[in-house]
């Protein structure tokens, strides 16, 4: 029962994997070049979009064949591989012509006493069934780890206080009222969990430290509440766990892990341009500044994506300062720029490579071959 099972679906599974992951991986580099072309075109909120299309592009089991794809340069670069071996090739097959007259005993001898090349077809499947072992291997440690610390995680943050204090209280439902959410959402303290915090999807919360409650002030709490709330309008947990169950699929992919870390500081910026909308313009100084004295009190005991919370890292903070020192209530619309860019990347990445095409490409290859092996048949 285990081996159709081996042979057939979990091969399958692995050999999707593998193929997504090395085209996502072209798609990454894709996203980041663009990211850097159009700088000072893009809003964060067209920034942070193009990483959907990457999760996208990881979740579609199928997409249709198109001779515009940007993952053309794959099948170039195989052309080009197998044009480099071919002239390779044919150079030791005509060597080994001039030769042969001399090597055809020894050749015949050799042949005689090497088995065929069964062992050697034995050797390929069983690397191949090594790699699935240790890629199933992985997923499940990945999968059982992930589990464990939610788990720690959903007990810990239960066992905390709900915050009662009527001013705190009064403020989150203003915040709430003014960004229309009708959600049920409520607040508690965090412990030592990194805060502030938005916490769980089916029942969500945001977390706030003990100390943030005591000595901030009204409009830094109501920076704070329109910063975590912007997290729930844009459904960030929901996509962050989407994306982290991709990565234990992937979590042989670096570069797939190094995309993840930069849509969440996407995420954090985008976050910031939204919460900017609902606050007046002279106070993106005060919002700046509220964020840089929560981050000086910052911890990292959790990190997981069921938090959405704030980064330490020193170039987001920058990028997130000058953000807000640039930001403009006009750029958060709709932008030709941002609406041409993803529609035009989607069209280009979200299909795959023209296989009549490359199924051509690989015949033209293939073809010195056969000619340069005729006379040996002679």
């Amino acid at each position: 029962m285990f081996h159709p099972l081996w042979n057939s679906y979990l091969s399958s599974i692995f050999d999707w994997v593998i193929e997504t992951s090395i085209l996502a991986s072209v798609l990454v580099g894709f996203i980041l070049c663009i990211k850097i072309v159009l700088k000072n075109w893009l809003t964060p909120r067209w920034k942070y979009a193009l990483w959907l299309i990457l999760i996208v592009r990881l979740i579609l089991p199928w997409l249709p064949e198109s001779s515009f794809s940007i993952y053309s340069i794959l099948s170039k670069g195989y052309e080009s591989s197998q044009f480099f071996i071919q002239e390779n090739t044919s150079i030791w097959h005509v060597k080994e012509n001039i030769h042969e007259p001399k090597t055809s005993i020894s050749t015949q001898k050799i042949t005689k006493e090497v088995p065929t090349g069964g062992k050697n077809n034995n050797w390929n499947l069983s690397v191949y069934n090594i790699l699935l072992l240790f890629w199933i291997l992985g997923v499940l440690v990945s999968v059982f780890f992930m589990i464990l610390i939610n788990r720690r995680l959903y007990i810990y943050v239960g066992k905390q206080p709900a915050i009662t204090e009527k001013r705190v209280l009064d403020i989150f439902e203003k915040c709430k009222k003014d960004m229309l959410i009708k959600k049920d959402i409520s607040l508690s303290l965090s412990g030592k969990i990194s805060s502030p915090t938005l916490f769980g999807i089916r029942n969500p919360r945001i977390l706030l430290d003990e100390n943030h409650v005591k000595y901030l002030n009204d409009n830094q709490l109501r920076y704070i509440f329109y910063h975590e709330l912007s997290h729930f309008k844009r459904k960030d947990i929901i996509i962050n766990l989407l994306m982290h169950c991709l990565l234990i699929l992937n979590w042989f992919n670096p570069i797939l892990w190094y995309a993840y870390y930069a849509m969440r500081e996407d995420q954090e910026i985008a976050c910031d341009n939204l919460a900017l909308t609902f606050i007046n313009p002279e106070e993106k100084i005060a919002y700046g500044q509220t964020i840089i004295t929560l981050l000086e009190q910052y911890s990292t005991y959790y990190r997981t994506p069921t938090l959405a919370n704030f980064s330490r890292n020193k170039a987001i903070l920058k990028r997130r300062i000058i953000m807000i020192k640039k930001f403009n209530k006009n750029s958060y619309r709709w932008s030709a720029v941002g609406l041409a860019t993803i529609l035009g990347l989607s069209t280009l990445s979200l299909v795959n490579i023209n296989a009549e095409e490359t199924s051509y490409k690989k015949n033209i290859v293939e073809q010195p071959k056969k000619e340069v092996e005729q006379p040996k048949e002679i």
